[in-house]
């Protein structure tokens, strides 16, 4: 696997108290060079970046903190920048289209040497949107996690639950790891990673889908039963001991 060295400086040193526990997936839709004036500009990047052929460039070293999460929440733990590291995946849709193989398959080595080497639980690896539901979409609806599972990055339900949950929806994505503070926000975002082809599409210009993601939110459909048995399942699998 060839990766390609960046030079980047805008990074900080990790707290040896805290061990990397996550693995979050990003999208952007900028050319390349576009998207690294930008986030030079902010002071911004991520660990690594994957462009749509495939090649593999690495910005900040694991043993550093990337700035890539921003504020964001995730099975209690908050400020992931201190204990994740993040990808970036080029994808001039915004995660609308499928991804290309090529870069789908660099990501797959990539993440499962990231997994490995950190011994990062599978419920620990998520979107970007997962651990900040009420300001991003990435890698949005074309992500494939549930292909994503075979190879141990992340999960995926099997096979459903056939007993009824008497929980609240709240209280289920609050145990997948969601943060509940904006519930309609948080259904959307576990619909986003588990029920990509229900997810409300914004046909606005790519530049502008997070800035319209708060009007997405307000015309959340009301949640049905195919939500709530794919909630409870995905529960299920988020609360076993792997």
């Amino acid at each position: 696997m060839q990766i390609k060295q960046l030079n980047w400086p805008h990074f900080a040193e990790r707290d040896p108290h805290k061990k990397i526990r996550h693995l979050v997936v990003h999208c952007f839709a900028f050319s390349v060079s576009k998207s690294l004036k930008l986030w030079d500009k902010f002071g911004v990047g991520p660990h690594y970046m994957i462009d749509n052929k495939g090649q593999i460039s690495q910005f900040v070293g694991e043993n550093k903190v990337a700035w890539h999460a921003g504020k964001s929440c995730w099975r209690g733990d908050s400020g992931l920048n201190a204990t994740s590291i993040g990808i970036e995946l080029y994808t001039p849709s915004f995660g609308q289209k499928p991804y290309p193989k090529a870069q789908l398959d660099a990501f797959v080595k990539l993440a499962t040497q990231i997994i490995k080497k950190h011994h990062i639980r599978p419920e620990n690896v998520v979107g970007h949107s997962d651990i900040a539901p009420t300001r991003k979409l990435d890698p949005n609806f074309s992500f494939p996690w549930k292909e994503m599972a075979k190879y141990g990055i992340g999960l995926w339900p099997k096979k459903q639950i056939k007993q009824k949950s008497l929980k609240r929806t709240k209280t289920l994505l609050k145990e997948i790891g969601y943060d509940v503070s904006d519930e309609k926000a948080a259904l959307l975002a576990f619909m986003r990673h588990f029920m990509p082809e229900r997810v409300p599409v914004d046909r606005g210009a790519v530049d502008k889908m997070e800035e319209n993601l708060p009007k997405v939110i307000a015309k959340m459909p009301k949640e049905d039963k195919e939500i709530r048995q794919i909630l409870v399942d995905v529960a299920a699998i988020y609360n076993k001991k792997n």
